[in-house]
């Protein structure tokens, strides 16, 4: 009879199946991550890519931190089912359900919170720095006494008829409220300007950064050196700054908010929409002087003789030409950007701005004294 070889069990053979196993799940995931876009940043911390339907940003950068003990998700996209559903996958991926979640919000918009209203659930905590979303229904109530005077004088010089106005939700206000996630209402943990927030190994500390949005916060770990951003500094997009109400310096508190950050320590820099980056300081001189250059040609503008909202926005240079051939979504924009630089030329001295029958108007400094008619 030939030599039979017999295999002899020990330990060893356990743990090498055990380190197989671990290789194939490991292995598993990966391959899951990469299939759905999920990119691994830093140990536990990932960028999940959430699709934006009919919305020129295209994708919102979700950040989840998976910890040992739950699973925080930094920002939730649309009120969407494709919204849900790259989170709902994401979370599977990762191997955490929503039992384990919390949600951190950079700030107000639709495409940051409007999924609340799909995922929320009573036990999840929600952190932001704001009290309630009816606090942002309340000032967009205000903010419409300014912007439908507009675009009724829109529709009064031809550029568009009321019918297509409200075809096309020309309020745009009473639009983006109802993308807002008012429906479920969750109570909000309120973070305030140097709190913390702590998942595992990454303790966060909490940067208000007013500019972009009243509530819009960005998140700092120092010792990781790394900083979650929002849409307060985007890598190749200049972060929109409006102003609807002539009290309020949107653009001030913008400028004010990129020197808070300027001078960070910071090796990543983690955007809401648009790639990871490097080079805080580099970028924020950039947008500060994008800003100044900004303000030097709206008051070439008024000093031209251009006085109204429209007339200067109409007459700006854009990235697109032909003002008036815009929708009217871009053009919500644009007048809300010209608000706000108008306001800080204002607030500067340099220009002056009456109010007349709810009709604003703006002049050079030295040609008219300072009066507000309500």
């Amino acid at each position: 009879m030939g030599d039979k070889s017999v295999h002899v069990y020990t330990e060893t053979d356990g743990i090498d199946e055990a380190f197989a196993d671990i290789l194939s799940a490991n292995k598993a995931k990966t391959e899951a991550l990469a299939e759905l876009g999920i990119e691994e940043l830093r140990l536990g911390l990932y960028r999940v890519p959430v699709p934006l339907p009919n919305n020129p940003l295209k994708v919102l950068n979700s950040y989840f931190i998976v910890g040992k003990d739950k699973t925080t998700i930094i920002d939730v996209g649309f009120n969407h089912p494709d919204c849900e559903k790259a989170l709902d996958r994401a979370l599977e991926a990762l191997g955490t359900s929503w039992e384990d979640v919390e949600i951190v919000l950079t700030h107000s918009h639709p495409d940051h919170t409007g999924n609340l209203d799909r995922i929320w659930r009573r036990w999840i905590r929600v952190y932001a720095n704001m009290h309630s979303f009816q606090e942002v229904k309340n000032l967009m109530d205000i903010q419409s006494t300014v912007f439908n005077p507009l675009l009724r004088h829109l529709s009064d010089s031809g550029t568009y008829d009321e019918r297509s106005m409200q075809k096309r939700n020309a309020n745009r206000y009473q639009v983006s409220a109802e993308l807002l996630p008012l429906k479920n209402q969750p109570d909000l943990f309120y973070l305030s300007d140097g709190d913390t927030y702590r998942n595992g190994d990454y303790v966060f500390q909490v940067i208000t950064t007013p500019g972009h949005d009243d509530w819009h916060i960005c998140l700092y770990e120092p010792i990781k050196k790394i900083l979650i951003a929002g849409d307060h500094i985007l890598e190749r997009i200049t972060p929109s700054v409006m102003s609807w109400v002539n009290s309020y310096d949107a653009l001030q508190e913008f400028m004010n908010s990129l020197r808070k950050v300027r001078d960070l320590d910071v090796d990543l820099i983690l955007p809401g929409h648009g790639k990871p980056f490097t080079g805080i300081a580099e970028r924020v001189d950039y947008l500060i002087q994008h800003h100044k250059d900004r303000l030097e040609e709206l008051y070439s503008l008024v000093a031209e003789g251009h006085t109204s909202i429209i007339d200067i926005a109409r007459n700006a240079s854009w990235r697109y030409p032909d003002w008036d051939d815009w929708t009217l979504d871009q053009k919500f924009y644009s007048l809300g950007e010209t608000f706000a630089h108008l306001i800080y030329l204002v607030n500067e001295g340099r220009v002056t701005l009456t109010i007349t029958q709810n009709k604003r108007r703006f002049f050079i400094a030295d040609q008219w004294d300072v009066k507000h008619v309500d």
